[in-house]
């Protein structure tokens, strides 16, 4: 059994055995991480972003400082969740209420964290969600020292965490967004269309960008298929990528060193399999833009994009024609879902037929501390603690 070098922020145990075990290792010291997180993967509903092509990535990409710690537990029937977290320093007055910060795959550097994975949670056992959960927090409340809070950031689990928390643990919710998708598994059975299912505004927009690009030719759909072209387009996907930020006066994405450097090495791996994919879409001879996707169990999930903005002197909406190609050619492709991830921009509520709520949770200790901690914060004039999450699920 692995060694944690976290043995000093741990306490004891104390007597006795607990059912489930709960185990925290040193991610360079655990041998059989890959085999567990594998045998876990296939057991678990999961997603894109805590599947091992994205996490294994993410831990070959970190920097030599930054050293997660894994989160082990299992009980009489093998493997029951899966965790890494990141314990961070506070550097501000907040270090008065803890001295650190532990980030569920995250690590509180925006420039890392800018790859911004979405869906996170402890990896877990179809079936035992709960179970999981439970066992990890009770470990973290009653066995790690001096943290201030636990922050997991775009999870679809707010509800499991909640009903999971033990006594002395309190839930807040920082944000909330949708998370739109379409539903092409339900559109292919229902025998209709995908225009069908959109509102009726929503099919009149869409046939006039559609007639406006299509007046350049048929809009075509491409795959990069392989990692050398997955690249290349990926150079040319960041270049309309920066040049809509930067008209905005913001940067966009690919301004993070870690950014550039995770997502190269992504496709450079894992585009052949095809788990990670470069989509083009064009209209003649004109590129209208480029999807950045990950495929998982029949879904896509649309990460990034560069759109070809200034075109058309009329309808010019490169990203709506670009999306719309794409729903389509999943459909004609056999794909289940086509998920936008966490966002309430127009064109997503337009184009999709369901969502689902992302929460951004830091779950903290319950007591005097976190009362002052609240009226620090407020003082200073930052954010506040958040909502009770609980009061958020019942809203």
């Amino acid at each position: 059994m692995p060694v944690s070098r976290w043995s000093g922020y741990l306490r004891s145990r104390g007597a006795g055995p607990i059912a489930p075990q709960v185990e925290f290792l040193d991610v360079e010291a655990y041998d059989g991480l890959a085999d567990d997180w594998a045998w876990l993967e296939a057991r678990s509903d999961g997603s894109p972003f805590t599947s091992w092509t994205w996490v294994s990535t993410w831990l070959r990409c970190l920097p030599d400082g930054v050293r997660p710690v894994a989160c082990r537990v299992h009980d009489a029937e093998g493997l029951l969740a899966l965790g890494l977290l990141v314990r961070t320093p506070e550097r501000s007055l907040l270090r008065l209420f803890g001295a650190q910060s532990l980030y569920l795959l995250e690590t509180g550097d925006p420039g890392i964290d800018e790859v911004t994975p979405e869906y996170v949670g402890l990896l877990l056992r179809r079936g035992h969600e709960r179970a999981g959960y439970a066992a990890f927090f009770e470990a973290v409340a009653t066995r790690c020292r001096s943290w201030r809070r636990i922050q997991v950031s775009a999870t679809a689990h707010a509800e499991l965490i909640q009903r999971a928390l033990p006594e002395g643990l309190r839930a807040y919710c920082i944000a909330e967004r949708p998370a739109y998708h379409v539903d092409l598994a339900a559109i292919r059975a229902s025998g209709r269309d995908y225009l069908q299912h959109l509102s009726k505004k929503a099919r009149a927009n869409l046939a006039q960008v559609r007639r406006a690009y299509g007046a350049l030719g048929p809009l075509r759909v491409e795959e990069a298929g392989d990692s050398g072209r997955a690249i290349e387009w990926l150079g040319e996907l960041r270049i309309l990528h920066e040049r809509r930020w930067e008209s905005r006066g913001q940067p966009g994405s690919f301004a993070s060193p870690f950014f550039r450097a995770f997502h190269e090495r992504m496709l450079r791996d894992h585009a052949a399999s095809g788990f990670a994919r470069l989509l083009r879409v064009t209209a003649g001879d004109l590129v209208v833009g480029y999807l950045y996707a990950f495929h998982w169990r029949g879904g896509c999930y649309y990460y990034n994009s560069g759109f070809n903005y200034g075109a058309l002197p009329r309808y010019d909406s490169p990203g709506i024609a670009a999306v719309h190609a794409v729903v389509e050619h999943g459909l004609g492709q056999g794909w289940d879902l086509f998920e936008f991830l966490a966002g309430d921009q127009d064109y997503k509520r337009r184009l999709s037929t369901g969502a689902t709520r992302m929460h951004w949770i830091d779950v903290r200790r319950a007591g005097v501390r976190l009362a002052l901690e609240g009226a620090v914060t407020r003082l200073l004039a930052r954010r506040s603690l958040g909502t009770p999450l609980a009061e958020t699920l019942v809203a």
